[in-house]
């Protein structure tokens, strides 16, 4: 293949684009260490589990030495939460194998600074009081302590319904203040928990999330960074982040594939509270390959009012959910929590898509899943896709008659473009119908593309050489370099798929610079999918063999001949048509000679 400089110069690009994302997936340098986060009350915990600094102890703190962390273990089918007395909340979630857990189990929260349900001071520091455990049964504990002069109860629930369909990983909670005294602290914040990478190569990245005022956001690790336009004005890296919201439906925190959100019972309407967001530099395990150091996301929430006068009381209630972030599980539980997979424009696609697959599943393995829903997608495109073939193939044919108008015409290019558009339209053919697949197949593939990336569903389930779908499949580390095979034929499927299309003549500039776009797609597609989900590669792959299956099918079709369509008239002619009628209408026809009755009478 004979490539220009143009053409040279998009190679380089998405090689650079491909070496900066291998680059990417390599443990980056330690940062310096930051200052550490001041805690209420220091912990006896060990170091690993905890590592909070020592600090001076609240007076109205009992004494950790003599309080060690006391532990509970409670679950269901889906999940195992380990509770704390340290801070009255979640320590660990261990989520259990399911149907829309993938077959991997993971820990969540097991490296944050706090538990799930801890609460934070208004300066951002975390509560590790030891709470004393009130009551407890096999689905609810209650915690209580005396913080600051405040009386603090948390009592949590574990939510009613089936586990395997997303409830066992919802619990209510309720938190009570009572001030006996003249304290009067500032409102309190709710801590979300901390979400790591679980694998080097994961996008999106940890983030902060919420949905408020019918709109969702979220806040990525790599958001904190200094960052300029264009090399000016540069701002420098942030330590925390505090994200105004209003008519709060939820806020949390989540990874690809995890979430933990806070959901209170009820929305006040115009009420105003705000997300506190912190990044910790951790260290995780990457599969089976050495420990990489990456960024962690955390989140706290603001607990409006949850701040009692002297001699009262003040109570808040909502839900935690911590389990998979499933886009089945977390429409399953309602209350918005589906806004948390983040699927952008092409929601419906994305749902519609989960659902089918979810749909194959109950018959098949997961690969063979990805296989059928491939084929289906390409059945519905069908039709449009041998029209667009038909649309090329008559291009190839008018390329004798554009040459003509091209060297008739070499001197006007204005003049010549004119008349290429009336040979279009004479012969019924459209310049761009063979573009109709690949803009088709543009939501098409950003629908499948956002369902995939949040898919866990996949965790942990194989097919052929690769070992988990929603991984890469790397099968060796040649030189350090990632060999991933499915996307490596995807690329080659996909221009192999360009090949066998029908290659017109083109004379029209933008025609031009479209298929030397088309020529580089490939690479792009390469670097795009080159450290996603494998899925996402076998679904592209698998497309492209059916579509070069249909280029086959329709150049075996007879070619119809290229013929002139029949001239419609124009507005103006269709007008003056409809007025002469009109007139027709008004002045009835006179008799035609010898007609009628006779006017001579009879003697």
């Amino acid at each position: 293949m004979n490539m220009n400089r143009f053409e040279w110069m998009m190679v380089v690009a998405c090689g650079l684009g491909l070496a900066w994302v291998v680059a990417t997936q390599k443990p980056a340098p330690l940062p310096p260490p930051s200052a550490p986060v001041s805690l209420i009350a220091e912990t006896s915990a060990p170091a690993a589990q905890l590592p909070a600094p020592a600090v001076p102890q609240p007076p109205d703190s009992e004494s950790p030495a003599s309080a060690p962390a006391q532990e509970t273990v409670l679950g269901n089918a889906a999940a195992e939460y380990t509770f704390t007395s340290l801070g009255g909340g979640i320590r660990s979630v261990k989520i259990l194998a399911g149907r829309y857990a993938g077959r991997t189990e993971q820990v969540l929260n097991q490296r944050a600074p706090a538990p799930i349900g801890a609460l934070l001071s208004a300066q951002g520091t975390y509560d590790l009081t030891p709470y004393q455990i009130a009551s407890s049964s096999p689905r609810s504990i209650t915690y209580t302590a005396t913080v600051n002069g405040i009386e603090i109860t948390k009592a949590w629930t574990m939510h009613e319904g089936e586990p395997a369909e997303g409830w066992g990983y919802i619990w209510d909670l309720q938190l009570s203040f009572k001030n006996p005294g003249s304290a009067a602290p500032a409102d309190y914040s709710l801590y979300a928990g901390l979400m790591e990478k679980l694998h080097a190569s994961e996008v999106p990245g940890p983030s902060s999330n919420w949905y408020a005022a019918r709109s969702d956001g979220q806040l990525a690790a790599d958001k904190f960074d200094a960052s300029s336009f264009l090399g000016f004005m540069p701002k420098p890296a942030q330590a925390e982040v505090r994200s105004p919201l209003t008519d709060l439906t939820w806020a949390g925190v989540h990874n690809q594939y995890y979430a933990s959100l806070i959901s209170p019972a009820a929305i006040t309407p115009g009420q105003s509270t705000q997300l506190l967001s912190r990044r910790q530099w951790v260290e995780f395990p990457d599969g089976d390959r050495a420990p990489v150091k990456g960024w962690a996301v955390e989140s706290s929430l603001q607990l409006t009012g949850s701040a009692p006068a002297a001699g009262a009381t003040s109570t808040w209630k909502g839900e935690i959910y911590t389990g998979p972030r499933s886009g089945t599980v977390l429409n399953n539980v309602g209350g918005d929590r589906n806004q948390a997979m983040h699927y952008g424009w092409f929601s419906s696609l994305s749902r519609l898509f989960l659902g089918a697959l979810n749909l194959f599943h109950h018959y098949v393995p997961f690969g063979l899943a990805i296989v059928f829903l491939t084929i289906v997608v390409r059945l519905v495109i069908w039709p449009l896709s041998i029209k667009a073939t038909k649309s090329m193939k008559r291009m190839a044919k008018l390329s004798p008659l554009m040459q003509e108008l091209k060297e008739k015409y070499q001197d006007d290019p204005q003049k010549m473009q004119l008349e290429t558009m009336k040979l279009y339209k004479d012969y019924g053919v459209n310049p761009v119908g063979g573009c109709l697949p690949v803009l088709l197949q543009f939501p098409i593939f950003l629908g499948y593309f956002h369902m995939m990336q949040g898919a866990v569903e996949m965790r942990g389930h194989p097919f052929l050489w690769v070992q988990d779908l929603s991984l890469p499949d790397t099968i060796a580390h040649p030189f350090g370099f990632p060999l991933n095979p499915l996307p490596l034929i995807m690329a080659v499927t996909m221009y192999v798929q360009m090949k066998v299309a029908p290659q017109p003549t083109q004379t029209n500039p933008q025609m031009e610079m479209q298929q030397k776009i088309f020529k580089i797609m490939p690479l792009f597609f390469l670097m795009f999918c080159y450290a996603t989900a494998s899925a996402l590669a076998l679904y592209w792959s698998v497309q492209n063999v059916i579509s070069i299956f249909q280029t086959w099918v329709a150049s075996r079709q007879p070619d119809l001949p290229l013929t002139k369509k029949p001239r419609s008239p124009s507005f103006l002619e269709r007008a003056q048509a409809a007025a002469a009628a009109q007139q027709r209408s008004k002045n009835p026809r006179p008799p035609s000679p010898g007609g009628g009755k006779s006017t001579f009478k009879k003697n």
